[in-house]
């Protein structure tokens, strides 16, 4: 059995909070209100090692687990958008682990590269779990968190977590439920060029990575779990739709059934002509609910960036973590 045991890096008195002269306030003797423990390998995929990063709270624990999936970005878990929200959840008492999830460019999409976030964020949420007590985190109020192309593997490790062990994953055991998911300015593959390559290439593989996200008839997750989606007021992507008569505009072509366009129509969200991220975030918290989970949607001032909604999003994770 392969068992990382992080711990080696961080000091004692973080994990234990038992220092010298007894347990310590971080803003008391003004301490930096987390300890990062950088670059801890998680898995191997395709020969690739995944890296991660711990960030430890300084106040007494037990505290929830966050797992932050970072967006479209050659820096990966260190992106801006990232780190800004990450850093900030430490710093009001989560235990969060964030994961290098994508690695390279992934332009033009292949349905392996599709494929990708599933076993490698499922990998992520396991070891955390599994690293969590050691750290003095609570792996029974276990967050996701994904921002953007972030949300993919986020809603997978919440609504198709799996049961069997991870090949290349770090710790043997799958992951276990998590208690909910703060999804951000994610598109689910329903509207944005960039991803018709993916479908030229492999229609039915396609379709169903859509269902996986959108379909309630795919999700094998906890039905307890709560759901936070928010997306952006101003943000960009809007797809004009195309109607072709014998079906083969780019809607169709995802929604072979449909059930999504009915839905959106049903919404009022295709009055307008297009399709955007506000729209998929109203598809998804609707099917959400008709699913019977908990959901709340918002749609938040500004554009596709998280600097600005760093105070709303860990609010929400902290609701997330404490329902």
């Amino acid at each position: 059995m392969r068992t990382l045991l992080i711990s080696t890096v961080l000091s004692a008195c973080v994990l234990t909070a038992a220092c010298a002269d007894g347990p310590r306030s971080a803003e008391a003797v003004g301490e930096p209100p987390f300890t990062v423990s950088s670059d801890i390998p998680y898995m191997t995929h395709d020969g690739v090692p995944y890296l991660l990063d711990v960030y430890v709270p300084a106040n007494d624990g037990p505290w929830p687990v966050v797992v932050a999936f970072h967006g479209l970005s050659s820096a990966g878990k260190n992106a801006g958008s990232n780190t800004v929200v990450v850093e900030a959840a430490a710093a009001q008492g989560m235990l969060v682990v964030a994961p290098t999830w994508l690695g390279g460019d992934p332009f033009p999409l292949t349905i392996d590269d599709i494929e990708q976030p599933a076993p490698i964020g499922n990998c992520a949420v396991a070891f955390a779990q599994r690293q969590a007590a050691a750290l003095g985190g609570d792996p029974d109020h276990t967050v996701v968190y994904g921002f953007s192309a972030g949300t993919e593997p986020a809603i997978l490790a919440a609504l198709s977590p799996g049961d069997e062990p991870i090949p290349g994953c770090e710790v043997e055991t799958p992951p276990g439920p998590v208690r909910g998911a703060l999804l951000g300015d994610g598109e689910y593959f329903l509207h944005s060029e960039s991803f018709d390559g993916a479908f030229n290439g492999d229609l039915e593989g396609m379709r169903s990575q859509v269902a996986l996200r959108t379909d309630p008839a795919t999700w094998d997750g906890d039905p307890d779990l709560e759901f936070s989606i928010w997306a952006a007021a101003e943000g960009t992507g809007a797809r004009a739709i195309d109607e072709q008569p014998d079906k083969t505009g780019w809607l169709a072509t995802r929604d072979p059934s449909g059930t999504i366009r009915a839905d959106l129509e049903r919404l009022g969200r295709l009055d307008d002509g297009v399709v955007d991220y506000v729209d998929a975030a109203h598809l998804l918290a609707y099917r959400l609910g008709a699913a019977g989970i908990d959901v709340t949607l918002d749609i938040l001032p500004g554009g596709h960036d998280t600097s600005d909604k760093v105070d709303e999003l860990v609010a929400s994770l902290q609701a997330l973590a404490s329902g």
